[in-house]
């Protein structure tokens, strides 16, 4: 069961969700969908500003939960594209949500920027310690020879995988989600065997 704050920035992420502009949306509006009243809002959130930074922090959350989630599949090539179907969906319902949620102008996020960071932070922390482990399978199976990778090595696989993930969702790639996985397959397996 949602809590009363989960159903209030529910309702703020379905509008964003549905393009409205964050500076529009009453707080007796999502106090009505949350099926709260008006006051119920006021003892979550000091003010809309507060709610909607909030909302940036229950996406975060929430992306992390997609992002992390369970790898059913156990081999090194389809465990690795597994993760990169999860940080494609991620970054194609980020893209809407926060262009609206930073678009809001408020003094809040500069604030919380700490915050954000460290959260941030903590989520890049997960997604590498899930790569590597990955990696490892690749490692078991012969893809890949165990050795000690140069420096920096994860920083560039790391930018191909985001860069080739940015210019598909930016719809700067004409190509198929499956090709673009392979793609990217392709690619980083070629850095981490030349390493």
């Amino acid at each position: 069961m949602m809590s009363t704050k989960d159903k209030i920035l529910s309702a703020v992420v379905a509008h964003i969700k549905n393009g409205d502009n964050p500076k529009q949306i009453s707080i007796s509006t999502i106090a009505a969908e949350a099926k709260i009243g008006k006051s119920t809002v006021y003892e979550h959130f000091s003010s809309k500003e507060d709610m909607v930074s909030e909302t940036y922090f229950y996406l975060l959350k929430h992306y992390e939960d997609i992002l992390m989630s369970d790898i059913h599949e156990m081999d090194f090539k389809s465990a690795f594209i597994e993760q990169i179907k999860k940080i494609l969906f991620v970054m194609k319902d980020a893209k809407i949500l926060m262009n609206a949620i930073m678009n809001f102008d408020q003094a809040s996020f500069i604030e919380q920027g700490k915050k954000i960071e460290s959260c941030a932070m903590d989520i890049r922390g997960k997604m590498q310690e899930r790569f590597e482990s990955i990696i490892r399978v690749g490692v078991i199976e012969g893809i890949i020879t165990p050795k000690i990778p140069k420096p920096y090595l994860g920083n560039v696989v790391q930018a191909v995988i985001s860069g080739l993930l940015f210019q598909y969702v930016n719809e700067a790639m004409d190509i198929n989600e499956d090709d673009l996985y392979e793609l990217i397959y392709d690619h980083v397996l070629v850095l981490i065997k030349e390493d």
